[in-house]
């Protein structure tokens, strides 16, 4: 098996920013039902609009028949106003990976919060809580 992983950047359009990262938030656990191995999304702390998904999966087949989903179309249609087009991904298979001792996932224990960059510690640059 070789992993992909394929990277897609969002940019949200004007005042969507906050928006779009609820759908992004909302869509991860359908991708995961539909066979990605993993599925990452980061924000920007610089640029609070910008965004880039990482979604691993085992094989190109599993990555054709999730993006061409239901969950993915509707997504692409629906949510087409929220961000800038066009929407285009990047196909990647890693070259080199590692881990500091005794890290399992290094957001394992991240504490996802609200998806309004305004309510996040992490977005704003304020320290985050402990």
């Amino acid at each position: 098996m070789t992993t992909i992983a394929y990277e897609i950047p969002f940019y949200a359009t004007g005042l969507q920013g906050d928006n779009l990262a609820a759908k992004l938030q909302e869509i991860t656990p359908k991708l995961l039902r539909e066979g990605a191995l993993e599925v990452r999304v980061i924000r920007s702390r610089e640029d609070a609009y910008k965004f880039r998904m990482s979604i691993a999966v085992p094989d190109a087949e599993t990555w054709s028949r999730m993006w061409n989903s239901e969950t993915w179309i509707t997504f692409r249609t629906v949510q087409s106003k929220l961000y800038q087009k066009p929407l285009a991904y990047e196909k990647n298979v890693a070259i080199a990976h590692g881990r500091a001792p005794g890290v399992t996932d290094p957001y394992g224990d991240e504490p996802f919060g609200p998806a309004k960059a305004e309510d996040d510690a992490r977005i704003t640059g304020s320290p985050v809580p402990s």
